[in-house]
């Protein structure tokens, strides 16, 4: 996917986001002037005390990137990871202390799926582990009884609570 923008368009969007009366941001559109008058007023502050104290910035978390674990990753991944570093680099460059959050997804319902078909298919996991060598191929079996058998979803909605409460049984078996 290719997206072009005319710069006038992009130039307006950037000063927006500076002159934002919700994020009360400097009036910093030239960049090299505002480090320049920001290091000039750091060596006054190093001049008058010996122990400048730190300038406070303000923190934004951005998160992106939520891949689905159980599955194969693909080029489609990257989009939002390209995005999501474009949006931080934007902040830092504004000023912003960035905290990146690669996010992975959660213990959603393809775990609860996964536990139900390895307790169905290696009952005894536990004592004698399986050489699960293609988990895309399990992922595709425990998908395909999920969509078939209701017994089945039922056991997998249970589950995922159980192993977002801490069962012993569950846990092992998402480890």
């Amino acid at each position: 996917m290719n997206i072009f923008l005319k710069p006038e368009f992009i130039e307006a969007q950037i000063r927006n986001l500076y002159t934002n009366e919700a994020v009360r941001l400097q009036d910093a559109i030239d960049a090299e002037a505002a480090a320049a008058a920001e290091q000039e007023e750091e060596k006054k502050e190093e001049e008058e005390s010996k122990e400048p104290a730190p300038k406070a910035r303000k923190r934004v978390l951005v998160d992106f990137s939520s891949p689905n674990i159980a599955k194969d990753m693909h080029v489609g991944h990257l989009r939002s990871t390209i995005q999501g570093d474009s949006i931080c680099r934007i902040f830092e460059f504004m000023g912003f202390d960035v905290l990146r959050v690669n996010h992975v997804g959660d213990w959603g319902t393809q775990f609860g799926m996964l536990i139900g078909e390895l307790d169905r298919s290696f009952p005894d996991f536990l004592t004698n582990t399986p050489e699960i060598t293609d988990l895309q191929v399990f992922y595709k079996s425990a998908k395909k009884r999920f969509d078939a058998d209701e017994e089945f979803k039922a056991v997998a909605h249970a589950n995922v609570v159980k192993l977002q409460s801490g069962d012993e049984h569950c846990t092992q078996a998402w480890q």
